[in-house]
């Protein structure tokens, strides 16, 4: 759940070309262990191997909740592939996990559940991740002090909710009085390369097994993301 002190402590950023950041999502470190485990895979000898996903919230590793997805992906894949399914991966999970944080009883205490965000955030630490490239300067984010002026304006950014891998925008309402209401916009061109596979059930480059749902208590498993 984000708050002002965030914004404040720079953990929460705002870009006038992806709207709110979060530092720690856009970091990309899941993308990175993900394209990792698929990588590692190319080393099995069968024509297909298993990754499961996993995200997670909690207080602590031993103390929480999660979403877990399990995945057949087939070795030898392109490099383009191998991204494609990662991305297919990572935004499927996403919306499980959102969901799950918006749902009862996570929604009674956190507001966190598709904060406007969060899903462009995990777009962006993706990129980042698979293409090494540090892109924050390219979305032009604002001093702190107009970020602030934004968050007092427009309020918690989690009361805005973002179901779709695309910025949410808050015009600044000094300069657009008549028009100071949050809207959707495209991606940047840069953090639109990479297609989804949108018929998981056709494709030939990865299987969909199974999803559940962890609970930790007292003990810490279903916190990563594994080859199996």
């Amino acid at each position: 759940m984000s708050s002002r002190s965030d914004v404040i402590e720079g953990r929460l950023v705002y870009t006038e070309k992806l709207g709110w950041v979060d530092t720690g999502h856009s970091k990309g470190n899941d993308a990175r262990m993900l394209m990792a485990a698929i990588n590692s895979g190319d080393d099995t000898k069968e024509p297909y191997f298993t990754i499961k996903y996993t995200q997670y919230m909690g207080l602590g590793l031993k103390y929480g909740t999660s979403k877990i997805t399990r995945w057949k992906v087939r070795r030898g894949l392109s490099l383009h592939d191998k991204k494609r399914v990662a991305l297919t991966i990572m935004m499927y999970t996403t919306h499980l996990f959102e969901a799950h944080q918006d749902s009862f009883p996570f929604n009674w205490y956190t507001d966190s559940g598709y904060s406007g965000e969060d899903l462009v955030s995990n777009l962006l630490g993706f990129y980042q991740a698979i293409n090494g490239v540090d892109y924050l300067p390219q979305l032009q984010p604002i001093s702190k002090e107009d970020a602030l002026k934004r968050w007092d304006y427009y309020g918690a950014i989690g009361k805005y909710k973002n179901k779709i891998f695309k910025p949410l925008l808050f015009p600044d309402p000094q300069k657009y009085p008549n028009n100071a209401r949050p809207y959707y916009s495209s991606l940047p061109t840069f953090l639109n390369t990479i297609s989804p596979i949108t018929d998981i059930d056709r494709s030939h480059l990865l299987i969909h097994i199974e999803d559940r749902t962890g609970y930790n208590i007292d003990a810490v498993r279903d916190v990563g993301i594994e080859l199996e």
